[in-house]
């Protein structure tokens, strides 16, 4: 039973890469779909600078409650700055900020994924983000073969830095404080 645990998180990944694969021709209409009405184009819009700031400010208070080293705080500093970076980037192409979420989602899942193998710490955070990196890539080598799709490096790159802002935030929040000033968890 235990050998069965330690592979959900990889069911659960895979789960999620199918869908994202699977939606792959769709994901123009779906999102344009949404874009056209007043709660999509606000959450693209407006919505994502109001909804990040939220959770920005949550996570700090988070962090701050729960006593987390200062590198924690810089790197959330640091993931925001790059996340309104890429937001600001991609000011006319709203539908293109939706790369962050699902790779940030997608080294998440990774991260989970991993930890089993090679532990919890610096390995994990690197080889869940260069997963997620990976599977962005494969996103977009599917999109080449596509009729109504196509390769952008641009989204390469997209797909990279959310699976990379994604690991960023998650080891900010796990970090914490042990009773000597040391981080135990990184």
């Amino acid at each position: 039973m235990a050998g069965l645990t330690r592979w959900r998180p990889w069911s659960a990944l895979a789960l999620y890469v199918v869908v994202l694969y699977g939606l792959l021709p769709f994901g123009p209409a779906i999102g344009l779909g949404a874009i056209r009405t007043a709660p999509g184009a606000w959450l693209l819009g407006p919505g994502l600078v109001v909804i990040g700031a939220i959770a920005g400010v949550a996570l700090l208070v988070f962090l701050w409650r729960r006593g987390a080293p200062p590198w924690a705080f810089a790197a959330l500093v640091l993931a925001a700055i790059g996340y309104a970076a890429v937001f600001t980037s991609l000011r006319a192409q709203r539908l293109e900020r939706t790369h962050l979420a699902q790779y940030g989602i997608t080294a998440w899942l990774a991260w989970r994924a991993v930890t089993p193998h090679v532990g919890d710490g610096l390995a994990a955070y690197a080889a869940a983000a260069l997963l997620g990196t990976a599977i962005g890539w494969g996103d977009e080598l599917i999109q080449a073969l596509l009729p109504n799709r196509v390769y952008d490096l641009r989204d390469v790159a997209l797909n990279a830095a959310g699976a990379v802002l994604g690991i960023v935030v998650l080891a900010a929040c796990r970090a914490e404080r042990v009773s000597d000033g040391s981080s135990s968890r990184r």
